[in-house]
This record gives structure tokens, C-alpha cells and sequence, in this order.
């Protein structure tokens, strides 16, 4: 016997008449008797003997109240008492129905006669009675009448029968079946027991207990099995009757009455020894069992007892089922006693290293988490002051006011006296390496589940009191000079009187994290650490660094903002990895990479962090490093990255701007762009001066970096000025001649083309990148120049007549050579057409000396002058040194045919005709000539076409407009005005377009307003 539930109590004895059924009736039982008499019986001390509440029967005997004789024919086998509805059921041959007090017959169901058994569903109000293979259903209409509904027939003769749901279970001779009351269909459940008769029992679930010899199968409203996997239960032999006390369940067997639990796995709790007992039932009062002459009372236990018993006899899973039995009143009772069995039985289960379920019954207790941690002396905690003397976590998480010091009456432990019993048990354990590894995991599955309420309340505590705060700073505004003192005072005050929900996590989470590393759940352990968190770093440093958790470490100092203590660790992992006395499995996993991933995450920018700790990316990771300056969001100020790179790695200068252009376009600028040209510039300089030492210099040759520079010069933004004077007077021509198109001295630019490079294909290419069309070009040419149009073209005079200018570059050598020589003899007239370009100012005065020769162009045509204007030649004017550095060449007039035979429609013909030589042979000009003709005679051709045809539109509808001034309208006698419906006769009319008539006299007034009508 594991406790006492039930004690057994006579209440009645030495009864004259052999007892076949019991009913208990309010404070009254009811009695059965074999003879067919009913007798009953009430408490001999009872105050009202009128009295028909719920009865007392833990004291007293019974004592007969009133007999009467005749009350069936036969001996009454069977009665129940509708406590609800005043009536009482019973079966003698017959079932029968008669009220109460006055045991009137109320219905007397003659069809039942010879039945053998009955089931009363209270919830519906329905009787099944079942006769041999018969079954008849019966509804209660609650004025004390039972109808009959329906009439069933039963597979075979029914020996045991219960309703389950709005069926009837009914056990035959070899199995049980459920029959549908509404459809009559039946199915077959299981086979009955060989031994013993079958039996039905309901739950107050809406399962059924069914018997199979000694064995109970629970199965639901469908024949299915409720506890699959979980047993059944299993009596000492096969029960004659069985009733549900919940939660126990009691057979009634040969020499004693059996008590089981209901929760699985169904263990014996008492044997209540009672022999030859014959009936027993349960009541809303208890259960009632009765012998031959005799009648006992199973009194339950009070629960609380029940508890007190299982907890002393380490049936501590028992004792929690029956705390939640208790009563609402007791609630904090039940807390008590829950509590202090949680804690016990979570003692008893680490002793007997079953750690999980030890630390779910120390999580539902009132434990803190010191003093669960205090069973793990290998954990490391912080240094705070609420490990010492922490609130419940119990009472922070659920907001009770549950009390910690009180257990049960029997034990008397305060938390105290626990953590001390917890700590002892820790020293003795002596857990080996597997089974510190399964604690541990225990541990870190509890603080998993208890982790997010304690964070949220963590929270909670900084915004409130950082609200708390910006009040304080708030209020305290006019008096500024005593505020920070103030604030400062009142910040120790509140951050000492609402630190516990912060401390809590802090252990939780420096507890947490050690757990998971002890366990190999690395991964868990990243995942705490990458989200908030409150581990602290002290405790877990030695701990990771001991077991060689370098990347929970790294994650560690940056969830606590020490970037530069993780940046110079990843660093020393990196450099120096065998000064680690284990080093790191992963050797990759640290590398440059990882800084550059690490600075990259960083949700704020420390400009001056990234800078200190690219250092050592740059000298020996250099890749790594440009990198982390390109991709780094939100970027960092290109300024400070040059400078940086200027100092530590300057040829990454270049690629750094080019990337971080391309990226991120909107950190384009005029400073960065130009100092991107610079850079080109000078990388292009230091090729030419070494290729020129060792003799090798192409100045056709285009290197990679030269063809940067072009690119660069072509589409960038920078200071030309500056350019220029860089570039070298004998080289980089076609740089030159880039910056000087940008400065728009095209005849310079296309001397070097022509008479420095000798490419009339690079000259042609500048044309037609310059060309901007005037509005008659356009007019006669507007599809050929659509692409032009996509291309926004600055307003340049000389544009319009480049291919001119090339011309006369072509076919006057000297006098460009002169002027390009005078160009590079001083740089002054440049400057000064820069500086008048870039202030926007329309009135340009003074640009006389090299650009004279363009304006000439652009708005007197090429001038086959070249004098000055101070009357001197071109060789007088400049001194000796100064003068032409290039040979004297002859004119360029097969390239210059091959520009009028190529872009005749984009210049003055007429003009370009007159620059010719007079020896020019036209045969050299079929190929200008030939398509110039062709066009002008299909333009004259297609002009008096359009000509002719414009001329016989204008006819043609002129022709129209006779026809229409021809009408002719035949007015007879019966035409009428369509205004006033007279006859129009002799007088004036008009005519509208439709045809209709109106009088003149009246067309003209309805045409003209009326006085007044317009007021």
C-alpha cells in the first residue's frame, strides 16, 4: 500500500433483510432489499430528520427511518436516485420510476419486464433498459414521464451496458460493441475477457473503462485506445464492479475492494479489506459499499494528507497530481506544498543524476538562481550583489506574491537551509566529464525557457529608468549648474534600487553561456551572444579562452561595445596564433577577413576605429583592406580613406577611387574626380620616365593606366589648368590635345591630332565628338544627328564649323604648327580662357592671342591670313627659341580630301572649296563632288515636286469653294420658315446648311440677342 486515499467506516450493520441495492438519497439511504421491500435509513444524529441536503457521513451510524413492505414484487437488484429531478429509479422484474419524498409510482415501463439491467444518461435525460437481445430507450419530458423513443435490437444478450457520448457501449458474451442510438449502426470494439463477465464503466472524460478479465483498456467515444503506449490498468484478479473516484478508480474484488490511480501508469494506492461485497457505487457524497447485512462508508482522505503522505514516501509525482485537486480556497496552500515538493523531488532526481527533469521541477519551484547555480560550482558568476541575495525569480517572472521560506508543516526547510543542502549536494556529487556535460545541458534548457521573460523584464527596468532619466534632465533645466551633480546622484539612486531585474540576467545569461560551451552547443551560444544580451565578459573570458571559443569570445566583446578589445584579439589570432594555449581549430576562420567582416557589422561609425585597425590590413593585407574602405555602410569620408592610404599604402590610392565610385555614385565629387586624374597623371609620368631611361617610350602606345587617363580626361570632372602644366611639352600629346579640346581650343587640339600624332582617324573621331549642328543642319539632317542630340553639348561657337577648322589644319600647316608652338610657349592666354569659361561670364574681352585664330573662324571663316594683329610675321613675332618645334610639313591634302569626301554635309561646301589649292584636280574631287551634286539636285528635284504639288492643292480647293458658293435652293408656295411656320412667298429668306428655310427677319433676330437678355 502506497497511501491511504479511502477510510473504511460502518455505517450500518445487522440488517434484518438480505441487502440486494443501495441508493443514497440527500442525507438518506435507500435500501433494497431481497424480499422486495425497500427500507430507509438516516444519521442517528441528525439535526433535521426532514432535511434532504447533501449528507455527512464521516460520523455516526444510521438508524431506520421507514420500511415498506410490498414495495416490489421481487427482490429490488438495482436503484438510482435522480437527486436533481426527485426521482428514484430502480429494477425488480420491472424497471419502475416513483418520486420523492412521497415514492408515488411515476412510471411503470411494462415492456421492460424480465430486464436484466439499465443506464440512466443524466446530461440527456435518457433510460436504456436492456431485455435478453433487446434495447429500449426512454426519454424523460421532465414532468415526470418517460415516452419511449425507439426500440433497438442488440447483437446478443447485453451483460454490461454504458452510454458514451450518444452511444451505447454494450459488453455481450464475447466482445463489446457501440451502437448508435440515432442510426442503430454497431461496431465491434475489442473481444471481451475469457474469466470474467464483461464490464463497462464511464469516465468523467467521456472515455470508458472496459474489462478484459483483469485488465481495464480506456478507449474513447470511437473504440479507440486514450493512453496508447502508456499501459492499462491491471487489477489483482478480475473485478466484479468498478466506480471512478476521481482521480482513483475502485474494483470491487473477491476479499477486498482495490484502489487505482486514474494517471497512468495506473499504480496501486490501497487495498480496503471488505469481503463479499456485492455492491458499490459512487455518489456526489462518496462511495457507498455494502454486504450482505452490512453497509460502509469509503471516506476519502483529505488531500492535503494524501500529499503530505506521497511526499514522505518519495511518490512525488502522485503528491503534485493531487496538489491540483485542492480546492480554490487553499490555493496558497497548493502553492506551498507544490513548491516544496518541486524542490524536493528536483533533490532527489540530481542525486539520482536524472538532471533534465531535476531542473524542471527546480524551474517550477521557487528557487532562485543562485541557488540552483550554487549545484554548479564550475560556473563562473559575476561579481554582483544580487547573487548574493537575490528576489525570487519566481515571483518576477508570474508577479505572485508566492511565500519562499514556507513549505509544508512536515518540512520546515527555508530557501536558505536549501541553498545550503543544494550546495552540499553539489560537493558530493563529484560528477564525472559525461555527466557534467549532461547536467550542464540540463541547466542550459532551463535557463533557455526562463531566459525570456528575465531579458524582458531587463528591458523593461533600462527604458524605464532611461525615461526616468530624460525627466530628471528635463526638470532640471533651470538650474543648470547644480543638474549634472543632481543628475548624477539621482541616477546612483535608482540604478541601486532598480538593478535586480538586470542583475538576474546578467547571471542568467553569463550562466547560459557557460552551459552551452560546456556542452559543445556552440551554435546556441553564438546565438545568444549575437542577440541583447547581459553575459558579462569577466566571468566568460577565462572561460572561452580556456576552451578555445575564440569566436564566441570575439562575439562576446561586441555585444558589450569593446570593438577595439575584439578588433586587436581577431588581430593577435591572426599574427600570432600559436601564443594561444590551445589554438584555434579554424585558423581561416580569423583572418583579415574576419576584421573586415567584424568592422563591416558595426551598426555606429568610428571613423577613427576603422582607420586605427586597417592599419595592419594595409601592410600585409592590402586586398583586405580596400575592401572594407568600399563596402564599408555607411561609407567612410573618402578624404580621411586617402589620406590614410596616402601614408600606408599609396598605390591602392587609384583602385579605391575607382571602386568606390562605381558603388556608390553618390560619393562622386569634383575633388575626388580630380584627384583620380592626378593620380592617373602621375602614374602615367613615372611609365614614360622609365620607359624613356631604358628607351622604350611609344607615344602611341597606350598602357593600361594611360588608357585610364584618357578615359578620365574624356568624361571627368577636374581642374585642366592644372593638368596642363603638368604634362610634359616633347610627350602625351593626346592627353594634351583631350585637355585642350575641354578648354575648346579645337585648332590645337586638332594640330596635335594632325601634325604631332599623324592620326587624321583620331582628328576625324574629335570632330565628331565636337560637331554641334546649327538649326538649318538640322533641318536638312535631322535623323543623322538623333544620337548627337542624347548627348547634352556645351554652347560653343566653333562647333559647327570643326570640320572647317580641320581643314584649314590640313591644308596651312605652318600656320598651325606656329600657333600650337606659341601655345606651349606660355600657358598664360589658357588660363586666362579658363577662368572667363568657368565664371559663366558672357562678356569675354581680351581673348586675342591664341584664340584669335578661332574666333576668325567662327565668325569670319577661316582666314588665309595668319599675320598678326601687330603687322609682324609669325616668325617675327616670337623670339628665336620660341619658334616652330616642329619640321615644316606640306600641306595634308589627301587626308584633307578624304574629309570632304567623308563629311561634305557637315560644313560649308562653297567655303570648303575656296581653302583648296587652285591645282587641285577634280578628278581628286569625284568622290566630294559626286554625292554634293546628287544632293543638290534631289533637294531642287524633291522642291519643285513639293513645289507643284502645294499649287494643285491650292486649285483644288479653290475649285471646292466655287461648287460651294454655287448652291441652289428651289422655293416653292408651300415652303415654310422653320421658325415661325409661315410661308416664306416673295420675302427675303435664308438658307441653312441642312437644306431648311427661315425668313431673313427672323434668322437675324434669333441670331442677335434680345435687349435686356444679356442683364
Amino acid at each position: 500500500m502506497v497511501h491511504n486515499a479511502f477510510d473504511l467506516v460502518q455505517i450500518l450493520k445487522d440488517c434484518p433483510v438480505k441487502i440486494d441495492s443501495v441508493g443514497l438519497w440527500g442525507s438518506r439511504i435507500l435500501v433494497g432489499c431481497m424480499d422486495g421491500s425497500l427500507r430507509m435509513y438516516v444519521p442517528e444524529f441528525m439535526d433535521n430528520p426532514t432535511s434532504f441536503k447533501e449528507p455527512d457521513l464521516s460520523s455516526g451510524s444510521y438508524i431506520l427511518k421507514d420500511t415498506r413492505i410490498g414495495f416490489a414484487k421481487k427482490a429490488v437488484t438495482s436503484m438510482d436516485v435522480l437527486q436533481s429531478r426527485n426521482l428514484l429509479i430502480t429494477l425488480s422484474d420491472t424497471v419502475a420510476v416513483h418520486s420523492l419524498p412521497e415514492f408515488d409510482l411515476v412510471a411503470y415501463l411494462t415492456k421492460t419486464k424480465g430486464a436484466n439491467l439499465y443506464a440512466w444518461d443524466e446530461r440527456r435525460g435518457m433510460l436504456a433498459v436492456a431485455k435478453a437481445k433487446r434495447l429500449f430507450l426512454y426519454k424523460y419530458d421532465g414532468n415526470k414521464d418517460f415516452g419511449e423513443v425507439k426500440e433497438l435490437a442488440a447483437p446478443d444478450v447485453v451483460k454490461c451496458m454504458a452510454w458514451v457520448g450518444d452511444s451505447l457501449c454494450l459488453g455481450i458474451k464475447r466482445e463489446y460493441v457501440i451502437l448508435n442510438i440515432s442510426t442503430g449502426v454497431s461496431f465491434d470494439v475489442f473481444p471481451c475477457g475469457r474469466h470474467a463477465n464483461p464490464l463497462a464503466v464511464p469516465l468523467p472524460n467521456g472515455d470508458l473503462l472496459l474489462g478484459k478479465d483483469n485488465i481495464g483498456v480506456v478507449v474513447d467515444h470511437n473504440g479507440k485506445l486514450s493512453h496508447s503506449g502508456e499501459g492499462n490498468l491491471s487489477w489483482s484478479e478480475s473485478p466484479t464492479s468498478v466506480v471512478i473516484q476521481p482521480p482513483y478508480a475502485l474494483a470491487r474484488l473477491s476479499r477486498f475492494i482495490e484502489v487505482r490511480s486514474l494517471r497512468a501508469p495506473f499504480g496501486l494506492v490501497q487495498t480496503l479489506p471488505l469481503r463479499d461485497s456485492h455492491v458499490i457505487f459512487a455518489t456526489e457524497a462518496g462511495i457507498i459499499a455494502a454486504s450482505d447485512y452490512s453497509i460502509y462508508r469509503l471516506l476519502p482522505v483529505p488531500i492535503g494528507v494524501q500529499v503530505v503522505q506521497l511526499a514522505a514516501s518519495g511518490n512525488f509525482e502522485d503528491a503534485l497530481a493531487l496538489c491540483k485537486l485542492l480546492p480554490p480556497e487553499d490555493a496558497a496552500l497548493r502553492v506551498s506544498k507544490e513548491d516544496a515538493i518541486h524542490i524536493r523531488y528536483g533533490q532527489y532526481l540530481f542525486e539520482q543524476q536524472k538532471y533534465t527533469e531535476a531542473m524542471e521541477h527546480f524551474a517550477a519551484s521557487s528557487l532562485d538562481l543562485p541557488t540552483i547555480l550554487s549545484l554548479f560550482p564550475m560556473i563562473k558568476l559575476p561579481n554582483v550583489g544580487v547573487a548574493k541575495d537575490l528576489p525570487n525569480v519566481k515571483e518576477s517572472e508570474s508577479g505572485a506574491t508566492t511565500p519562499r521560506g514556507s513549505l509544508t508543516p512536515s518540512t520546515s526547510e527555508t530557501l536558505e537551509d536549501t541553498a545550503v543542502a543544494l550546495q552540499s549536494l553539489a560537493l558530493n556529487q563529484g560528477l564525472d566529464s559525461r555527466h557534467r556535460k549532461i547536467a550542464l545541458g540540463a541547466l542550459a534548457t532551463l535557463l533557455l525557457k526562463k531566459r525570456g521573460s528575465v531579458i524582458a523584464q531587463a528591458e523593461a527596468e533600462e527604458t524605464e529608468a532611461a525615461v526616468a532619466a530624460m525627466v530628471e534632465v528635463a526638470g532640471a533645466t533651470h538650474r543648470r549648474v547644480r543638474s549634472v551633480d543632481k543628475h548624477a546622484e539621482v541616477g546612483e539612486e535608482r540604478s541601486a534600487r532598480n538593478s535586480g531585474a538586470r542583475e538576474v540576467a546578467m547571471i542568467l545569461d553569463t550562466a547560459l553561456v557557460q552551459a552551452l560551451l560546456s556542452t559543445d552547443n556552440l551554435s546556441m551560444a553564438l546565438q545568444v551572444l549575437s542577440g541583447p544580451n547581459y553575459a558579462d565578459v569577466d566571468a566568460c573570458e577565462d572561460v572561452m579562452l580556456e576552451g578555445g571559443h575564440y569566436a564566441e569570445l570575439v562575439q562576446l566583446y561586441k555585444s558589450n561595445h569593446k570593438h577595439r578589445e575584439a578588433l586587436l584579439f581577431l588581430n593577435r589570432l591572426a599574427e600570432h596564433p600559436e601564443s594561444f594555449a590551445m589554438p584555434p581549430k579554424n585558423p581561416e576562420q580569423f583572418g583579415p577577413k574576419a576584421i573586415v567582416q567584424y568592422l563591416q557589422a558595426l551598426d555606429s561609425v568610428d571613423h577613427d576605429l576603422v582607420i586605427d585597425c586597417s592599419q595592419w590590413l594595409l601592410k600585409s593585407h592590402p586586398e583586405d583592406a580596400l575592401n572594407l574602405f568600399v563596402t564599408y555602410d555607411p561609407p567612410l569620408p573618402p578624404s580621411l580613406v586617402l589620406s590614410n592610404l596616402k601614408s600606408n599604402a599609396p598605390n591602392l590610392q587609384i583602385p579605391y577611387l575607382e571602386q568606390i565610385m562605381e558603388r556608390r555614385p553618390e560619393t562622386r565629387s569634383l575633388e575626388l574626380e580630380n584627384e583620380l586624374v592626378q593620380l592617373y597623371l602621375t602614374k602615367v609620368l613615372d611609365e614614360r620616365a622609365e620607359h624613356m631611361s631604358q628607351d622604350k617610350w611609344d607615344e602611341k602606345s597606350h598602357s593600361e593606366a594611360r588608357q585610364k587617363l584618357l578615359a578620365a580626361l574624356d568624361s571627368s570632372r577636374f581642374n585642366a589648368e592644372r593638368v596642363l602644366q603638368r604634362l610634359p611639352v616633347d610627350g602625351l600629346y593626346e592627353e594634351r590635345a583631350f585637355l585642350l579640346g575641354r578648354m575648346r581650343q579645337h585648332r590645337l587640339a586638332l594640330t596635335l591630332y594632325a601634325h604631332k600624332l599623324h592620326e587624321a582617324d583620331l582628328a576625324l573621331a574629335y570632330c565628331d565628338r565636337v560637331f554641334t549642328p546649327t538649326a538649318s543642319a538640322l533641318q536638312r539632317n535631322t535623323a543623322s544627328l538623333a544620337s548627337l542630340a542624347l548627348r547634352p553639348q556645351p554652347k560653343d561657337p566653333a562647333a559647327a564649323n570643326i570640320y572647317l577648322i580641320l581643314l584649314e589644319v590640313y591644308l596651312k600647316p605652318k600656320a598651325a604648327i606656329q600657333e600650337f608652338d606659341r601655345s606651349i610657349a606660355s600657358l598664360a592666354p589658357v588660363r586666362n580662357t579658363i577662368n572667363q569659361r568657368t565664371t559663366a561670364a558672357p562678356r569675354a574681352k581680351g581673348i586675342k592671342k591664341i584664340a584669335q585664330i578661332e574666333d576668325d573662324v567662327y565668325f569670319g571663316g577661316p582666314s588665309t591670313d595668319s599675320t598678326p594683329e601687330n603687322g609682324r610675321s609669325e616668325s617675327e613675332s616670337e623670339p628665336l627659341e620660341h619658334q616652330s618645334t616642329i619640321a615644316d610639313e606640306g600641306i595634308m591634302l589627301e587626308e584633307a580630301l578624304t574629309l570632304l569626301s567623308k563629311r561634305w554635309e557637315r560644313m560649308d561646301c562653297a567655303q570648303a572649296l575656296r581653302m583648296l589649292p587652285s591645282d587641285t584636280t577634280l578628278q581628286k574631287l569625284i568622290t566630294f563632288l559626286e554625292p554634293l551634286l546628287c544632293k543638290s539636285s534631289e533637294a531642287h528635284r524633291n522642291g519643285s515636286v513639293i513645289k507643284n504639288l502645294r499649287r494643285s492643292e491650292s486649285l483644288q480647293v479653290r475649285e471646292e469653294l466655287t461648287e460651294c458658293r454655287k448652291r441652289m435652293v428651289r422655293v416653292t408656295t408651300d415652303r415654310t420658315c422653320s421658325i415661325c411656320q409661315k410661308r416664306i412667298g416673295n420675302t427675303v429668306f435664308a438658307v441653312y446648311p441642312n437644306g431648311s428655310l427661315a425668313h431673313f427677319v427672323c434668322f437675324r433676330d434669333r441670331q442677335s440677342p434680345k435687349p435686356g437678355a444679356g442683364s
